[in-house]
């Protein structure tokens, strides 16, 4: 990071002299520490061999085209040449951004390469409105150069487009990124630069964009210093919230400027008129295509959230909230049609003893086998959900008497009878279940139908498990009594109406007092 600000020291300094040999030894002294960085990352970060041809050619391409650009300024056939160079460079940064890019973008990287597409297509109607239809109609350079020069400068607005992608992506951003893209962008600020020059869009001195060079060279120093770099084109930590804001800001302003400029400027002739419109036309279907991707994926987010809070992670099977819509369902029409839908309470016994003996790992194991042994055995119309812990709950929306319900129950008694194959050995469970049908005077609804059920599974539990009990009202009666004793009792103890009697225990041999018994 120190070495990145220094960069920026450096620029700032060789635009205030504005003089030819503080910029020359500037932009060679920013080299020459490039190169050194480049040597030192190698022995201590070691970085992904894959970049080491890429940055080379980079470099090399860089190096040639400000050799040549410096020696051959006003030779057309020799400014050819650093006009390929430099158009290479573009094509090479494209290619490295797309490979970082294409292993950093995570779980959604078709808005990420829409978004850059957006932003690319703006920032190529900037660049050819601004800088190179002008540098087409005004310069006095062969056909070659102005040629050379517009596919540069198109390669730029690639470039824009792949960085764009490469902060859109989910991995987290790391310093190196983070150095990576500002020597990037000082690359493509010269350019710029160079190119309003040569358009007559601005009059300043070539060595304000050489500053620009300079930080590039001295951001890229700093990203192969830092020990980020080793993960540079790996597979990153996803960051947890994405920067929706800027990322927004950077979309939207992709697409204001170029309407605006449209909106302030007329074309200069047919050609200007033609690429104007096609461009303005592809962005409109990059941003169509950007709203049909949100919307689609928006629409599949929510169907995955839906899903999750309806269905239980384990099993697969549906969540209480899910069940009681289904119980809800099946209860519509029911007294009409002659049917008593039927709720089968379902609790497997001992449960926590496997828990504790087994471990957590085989408890899951054993409720995944218990959810598939239950759709094995009822048959297709009834709904098996997991509501809570080791409780699941059958619906039968078919059942006409209560007699029908319990031949599923038996049924589902019958299918613990063999063992549940898990990883750590053959495993015996049984369950114990309550069995609830409707009533319209009783179970009004499902969320009575589940209670009663819930009730009704109890009193097997009492009764010694792995049996079935079919819920009376006499059982509803019990537990309101129950709970009302249970009150009374907690509250009989704060108005003080319980009185403690210690009855002496004595032992007659010693005919002494050994103990108390509370009463």
């Amino acid at each position: 990071m120190t070495c990145g600000a220094l960069g920026i020291v450096v620029g700032v300094a060789n635009s205030l002299t504005n003089n030819d040999a503080v910029a020359s030894v500037a932009y060679f002294a920013a080299t020459a520490l490039l190169a050194l960085a480049l040597v030192v990352s190698a022995i201590s970060n070691k970085p992904d061999n894959r970049i080491w041809p890429m940055l080379l050619l980079i470099a090399g391409s860089s190096i040639a085209g400000q050799i040549f650009d410096a020696r051959f300024a006003d030779q057309s056939p020799q400014q050819a040449i650093a006009e390929a160079f430099f158009l290479l460079l573009q094509i090479l940064l494209a290619i490295g951004l797309t490979y970082i890019s294409a292993r950093r973008l995570g779980n959604d990287p078709l808005s990420g390469v829409v978004d850059g597409i957006i932003v690319g297509l703006g920032a190529w109607f900037l660049i050819w409105v601004g800088l190179l239809k002008p540098i087409i109609d005004t310069t006095n350079q062969t056909i070659l150069v102005n040629a050379l020069q517009g596919a540069t400068l198109a390669a730029s607005a690639v470039v824009f487009f792949t960085l764009a992608t490469l902060f859109f992506g989910d991995s987290l951003r790391t310093p190196a990124v983070w150095l990576v893209a500002g020597a990037i962008t000082f690359t493509l600020t010269g350019d710029v630069l160079f190119a309003a020059i040569d358009a007559g869009r601005i009059d300043i001195s070539s060595n304000h964009a050489l500053s620009a060079y300079v930080a590039s060279l001295f951001f890229a120093a700093a990203a192969f210093l830092h020990p980020s770099i080793r993960s540079l084109t790996s597979k990153s930590i996803e960051r947890q919230q994405r920067p929706l804001l800027g990322r927004l800001i950077v979309t939207t302003s992709a697409l204001t400027l170029p309407v605006v400029v449209l909106a302030v400027s007329d074309p200069i002739d047919a050609s200007d008129r033609t690429v104007r419109a096609v461009s303005i036309a592809v962005l409109t279907i990059a941003v169509t295509a950007r709203v049909v991707q949100a919307v689609v994926s928006n629409a599949r987010i929510q169907r995955q959230l839906i899903a999750s809070a309806q269905t239980d992670a384990l099993t697969g099977l549906p969540s209480r909230s899910l069940m009681l819509t289904h119980v809800n369902n099946s209860l519509l029409g029911a007294y009409d049609e002659g049917r008593q839908p039927s709720v089968l309470f379902i609790d497997v016994d001992r449960f926590k003893n496997i828990n504790d003996s087994l471990g957590h790992q085989a408890g899951d194991d054993v409720l995944v086998a218990v959810a598939q042994r239950l759709r094995n055995a009822l048959p297709s119309h009834c709904v098996v959900g997991r509501i809570s812990g080791d409780e699941f709950v059958v619906l039968d929306g078919e059942t006409r008497s209560p007699s029908e319900a319990m031949l599923i129950a038996d049924a589902i008694l019958d299918s613990f009878h063999e063992p549940l194959s898990l990883r750590q050995g053959d495993v015996f469970v049984s369950a114990s279940i309550g069995v609830a049908t409707y009533q319209p005077t009783v179970s009004g609804n499902a969320d009575d139908l589940l209670r009663h059920a819930d009730t009704a599974m109890y009193r097997a539990k009492d009764a010694g498990r792995n049996c079935v009990a079919v819920f009376d009202e006499s059982m509803l009666e019990r537990v309101t009594q129950r709970l009302a004793v249970e009150t009374a009792l907690y509250r009989a103890l704060e108005r003080r109406e319980l009185r403690l009697v210690h009855q002496p225990i004595i032992d007659i041999g010693l005919g002494e007092v050994v103990g108390f018994e509370a009463l």
